[in-house]
């Protein structure tokens, strides 16, 4: 363990490592569900307000994008003040912008309040992985990443259909939101009470221009990291995430199926994605010990490929049964759900434990966002052109196929900046040091 994590190794630490977990994983689930509110829903919407696809495009991309640029400001507010008082604002109280949502009259109302509400829950994400991060050695982060995104997206599978019995009431949106913004509420309200910062001693700026330097000073360090910029480049290179964003309004638009049949898929994916991320968060850790130098590496690249793959499989072949659907996105899940148990780790890897929230917040909030709004936005747009079936063909097919073969330039950066990270703490260099190892 590091010394950040040493007083987790006392007597009763698992229950705690468990129960910080468990907190840290609701908070991230917050953003997860406004998502499923608004993909599931959607129709509901779509009817009530008079929209299109590409309207469900923009309320993801706005979301993503606001979120992008919101994300590093809250990573900075947690360095000054208590990181669960932040974590329990963002991730949670912040839930009241999402009621608000579930109020509006218009397209522009609901747009507005909903990226209110993004630009909050983008905070959540960076600070609770870097408290991951800090909680678990390298050797386990693979599980332990593994446990976190499992609980992200059980709780999103069993929300979805439960959003989805909504459609039968005709505010039934409005009722999403309302409801996942009061669960949010709850979460901030729990974490105050019981989640322990793993990390005793907060990293407070004294001085306005001393944090405006710290900003600064942390990006020019991240980016001399080499595998963090090809991680950045991999990450725009994505267009998974859009696959649940539309495959229930695919299904209902191209296949002719009910929202509340549809909305079905969601658990399964949920579910092979609980079991990607447990099952793949494991088998990294072992095959990371066996090959440190490109394991992670190519388990990124096996289950991009496959990804694809399966992908085509379940969006350019018509099936009649909602039964095949059910059994592609559940297979989709589990190669989706060993994506972030390989990024993560990987970011965590090569990165000095004071720059991961901060490495965090430009990765996920930020390039993770940009890249799932954007192609979003895309898959809208060339769905009303062309069809939601060839805009899938697109951007979940052959964009993760090219990114799949592409992220091999990964394996010799990773290689020595892992090792450069390595060696440096193990010899307690200096921080300042660990990230100028390129030059």
């Amino acid at each position: 363990m590091t010394t950040d994590t040493a007083d987790f190794a006392a007597p009763g630490a698992r229950r705690r490592r468990g129960k910080n977990l468990s907190l840290l994983t609701a908070s991230h689930a917050m953003d997860n569900a406004e998502s499923s509110v608004t993909t599931v829903l959607f129709p509901l919407m779509r009817d009530a307000l008079g929209l299109s696809a590409t309207a469900l495009g923009t309320i993801v991309a706005v979301g993503k994008i606001v979120g992008a640029v919101s994300g590093i400001p809250w990573v900075f507010l947690a360095r000054r003040y208590p990181r669960t008082k932040v974590l329990a604002i963002c991730a949670g109280f912040w839930g009241v912008w999402a009621m608000a949502a579930g109020l509006s009259n218009t397209f522009g109302q609901f747009v507005i309040l909903y990226g209110i509400a993004a630009a909050g829950f983008a905070g959540a994400g960076p600070i609770a992985l870097g408290m991951v991060g800090d909680i678990y050695d390298d050797n386990y982060r693979g599980r332990a990443t593994g446990l976190f995104y499992a609980g992200v997206a059980l709780t999103t599978g069993v929300a979805a259909p439960l959003f989805g019995r909504l459609s039968g009431f005709a505010n039934g949106w409005r009722y999403g939101f309302f409801i996942s913004g009061g669960l949010c509420v709850l979460v901030g309200v729990l974490i105050l009470a019981f989640l322990d910062d793993p990390v005793r001693e907060q990293h407070r700026g004294p001085a306005i221009d001393h944090r405006v330097r710290t900003i600064f000073d942390g990006l020019r360090e991240l980016f001399a990291v080499q595998t963090f910029r090809y991680i950045l480049a991999q990450r725009l290179l994505s267009g998974q995430n859009v696959i649940m964003s539309f495959g229930v309004v695919f299904l209902v638009q191209d296949r002719g199926f009910t929202t509340a049949t549809a909305s079905v898929i969601a658990l399964p994916f949920a579910i092979g994605y609980v079991l990607g991320t447990l099952a793949g968060g494991r088998v990294l850790d072992t095959v990371h010990q066996a090959y440190p130098r490109g394991g992670r590496i190519a388990m990124l690249q096996a289950s991009q490929l496959a990804f694809a793959g399966i992908a085509f499989l379940g969006t350019q072949l018509a099936w009649h049964s909602i039964g095949v659907y059910v059994a592609i996105f559940a297979v989709l899940g589990v190669l989706q759900g060993q994506v972030p148990v390989v990024n993560r780790p990987l970011i965590m890897a090569v990165v000095s434990p004071q720059l991961r929230p901060l490495a965090f917040a430009v990765s996920v909030s930020m390039a993770d966002a940009i890249a799932y709004g954007s192609y979003a936005l895309l898959t809208g747009v060339l769905g009303d052109a062309i069809g939601l079936q060839g805009a899938l063909l697109v951007v979940t097919v052959l964009l993760t196929a090219v990114n799949g073969v592409a992220s091999g330039l990964l394996y010799r950066p990773y290689a020595r900046d892992s090792a450069a990270i390595t060696a440096r703490f193990l010899n307690h260099h200096p921080i300042s040091e660990v990230t100028n190892h390129e030059q």
